[in-house]
């Protein structure tokens, strides 16, 4: 089992990856934002029934085997948008920043959900990554696939055996080397001797 600030915190890898994830989110806050200007129009798509459109809806126009249908949003739509991916992504770049696992799944996940399948496929994929990782960390010691999958094979063994498994220790990223302890150094201070004692 790792120790808790390893398992909480992330490496250069995944510290990386966080990054990359947080720009891709502050390039989606910038289309938004394009498409808040240009009011551009929401398309929904609807599969026909037996190859007709729905009738209540008469703008929906049969296209590739879907129903296609364009409105201007009025309420708002594209402002809540870039405010809410906006917002995400600053706060996926301080925990990033910060080394924070926990704050990036959290914010990820947040983000892939709200933006949908398939724009928010890469946040997804991301916050499920970092969290199988941790739970490697906390299980085996290890984070990568072949180093968990070894560890595995090795606890199986060990409890076969009936002796204790091996234990794997992971380190901080980028964590400052403990300094080893070293003999006090005698003090420069001039201290007298004692004189003799006098003979009675």
């Amino acid at each position: 089992m790792a120790p808790r600030e390893v398992v909480l915190g992330l490496d250069k890898f995944e510290r990386g990856f966080s990054l990359a994830g947080a720009g891709i989110a502050f390039a989606v806050a910038l289309v938004t934002a394009i498409e808040w200007v240009r009011n551009a129009p929401i398309t929904t798509s609807v599969k026909p029934t037996k190859g007709l459109c729905p009738k209540h809806v008469p703008t929906y126009h049969l296209r590739a085997g879907l129903c296609t249908y364009k409105t201007i949003e009025t309420s708002g739509y594209w402002e809540i948008r870039f405010a809410f991916v906006l917002i995400v992504a600053a706060c996926l770049l301080y925990f990033a920043l910060r080394r924070k696992r926990a704050g990036v799944i959290c914010f990820t996940l947040f983000l892939g959900l709200g933006l949908g399948v398939q724009l928010g496929l890469v946040f997804l994929l991301l916050g499920v990554w970092l969290l199988v990782r941790a739970w490697r960390l906390q299980r085996y010691g290890v984070a990568t696939m072949r180093g968990s999958s070894r560890a595995a094979k090795e606890i199986s063994q060990a409890k076969r055996e009936g002796r204790a498994p091996r234990a794997t220790s992971a380190k901080v990223a980028d964590a400052p080397s403990p300094k080893t302890a070293t003999a006090p150094v005698a003090s420069k201070r001039y201290t007298p001797k004692k004189p003799p004692r006098k003979r009675r």
